[in-house]
């Protein structure tokens, strides 16, 4: 079965894509701290600064309580603050910051969404303080294209080279970066994407209630994020890569 790719642009209110994530998001009121190993290991980095992640839905990297969140969905939006963030209804395009406003930015499976990925990260760049920290995390190599990217509104995945060039152009460093393994037999994720397109509401209660809290509980206890030097090559059988970064410049003293 040939799969087409989907132009979207995760920014526009009308989009399917939007309004995909806004049925995800209202199936579950649960908020799950996605990665606390990862973010066990950058809490020390962020030097107790104020720390922005965008577009993370309900399933946040940054401790939720005092940090700051753009969404595009208004439930998530709701959620959050509810909880305790700061969370604005708003895209990555033009972010309502001033320059230099944080000392960590995050953006975790969402450039792979947006049509002008360029864009989202320089505007990224722009609010991190020099010498600020930024966390990018994407689906790798264009020839894994699965059923999977069409249901969840993918425009792209990125070549690893791809990435590292346009992190850079925008002034972000990259310090190293982290893989993780391709996806399943390519029948289960047609077999996925079928189940998000049929049934959206109940298979995304029951990633957020089942599988995503299991997979946090085993993170808090028993991961491990390495860093690989970035001018080693990533493997061609990667399914997704994260990217440690540094804003260019140097920290004020």
């Amino acid at each position: 079965m040939q799969l087409q790719r989907r132009d979207h642009t995760a920014t526009e209110a009308s989009d399917p894509g939007v309004q995909a994530y806004e049925e995800r998001w209202g199936a579950s009121r649960r908020v799950i701290h996605h990665r606390p190993h990862l973010w066990r290991a950058l809490a020390p980095r962020t030097n107790g600064g104020r720390v922005l992640e965008i577009g993370p839905g309900l399933r946040t990297t940054a401790p939720v309580r005092g940090s700051f969140f753009i969404e595009t969905s208004p439930t998530a939006a709701r959620t959050l603050r509810h909880k305790g963030g700061r969370a604005l209804l708003a895209d990555g395009l033009a972010l309502p910051f001033r320059d230099g406003s944080f000392q960590a930015v995050f953006a975790f499976e969402v450039l792979e969404h947006v049509d002008q990925d360029v864009r989202m990260l320089g505007q990224m760049a722009r609010v991190l303080a020099p010498g600020g920290l930024a966390v990018i995390s994407v689906p790798a190599h264009m020839d894994r294209w699965s059923a999977t990217d069409v249901s969840c509104h993918h425009v792209r995945r990125y070549e690893p080279d791809e990435l590292l060039g346009k992190l850079a152009g925008a002034g972000l460093i990259p310090e190293g970066y982290s893989v993780r393994r391709g996806g399943g037999h390519p029948k289960l994720a047609v077999l996925g994407s079928r189940l998000l397109d049929a049934i959206p509401r109940l298979s995304n209660w029951w990633l957020q209630n089942v599988v995503f809290t299991a997979q946090s509980a085993w993170h808090k206890r028993a991961g491990v994020v390495r860093w690989t030097d970035p001018r080693e090559p990533v493997a061609p059988t990667v399914g997704g890569m994260m990217v440690l970064c540094r804003r260019a410049g140097e920290t004020p003293s």
